[in-house]
């Protein structure tokens, strides 16, 4: 059974690539900033996932719930603060084309939570394993 958080992740991909795509077509965006927007919030959203499911779930294996959790918690800490460190460092980032790529993840989430594209009329935003 295919879970609503997946179809958000898949779906968001397959925008990102359209959106590059499109963009390096046109060249009315600029297609790297666009990719990092687009895959930072992929990214975030993954990790977001996992200290979720992780913080949810029965503890499993050698290491507990809650080690599992701040782990996946700290990966989402460094990579905000490598994103930061990249505009420190002035890497060149349009804002305009971030904030796109940056929000084809809500345009995911909007389109996936549509009443006609859910598999099960039951099924629920988050299917907690």
């Amino acid at each position: 059974m295919d879970k609503t958080i997946e179809k958000i992740e898949h779906l968001n991909i397959a925008l990102i690539g359209v959106g590059s795509l499109l963009a390096w077509a046109s060249g009315l965006m600029h297609v790297p900033s666009f990719l990092l927007g687009g895959a930072l919030m992929h990214v975030n959203f993954w990790l977001l996932k996992k200290v979720v499911r992780t913080t949810l779930s029965p503890a499993e294996g050698r290491m507990g719930k809650k080690t599992r959790a701040a782990l996946w918690f700290s990966a989402k800490g460094v990579l905000f603060l490598l994103f930061l460190s990249a505009l420190f460092i002035r890497y060149p980032i349009q804002a305009g084309s971030f904030t796109v790529g940056a929000s084809l993840l809500l345009l995911a989430c909007v389109i996936v939570s549509l009443p006609g594209l859910r598999t099960n009329p039951g099924e629920e935003i988050y299917t907690g394993e």
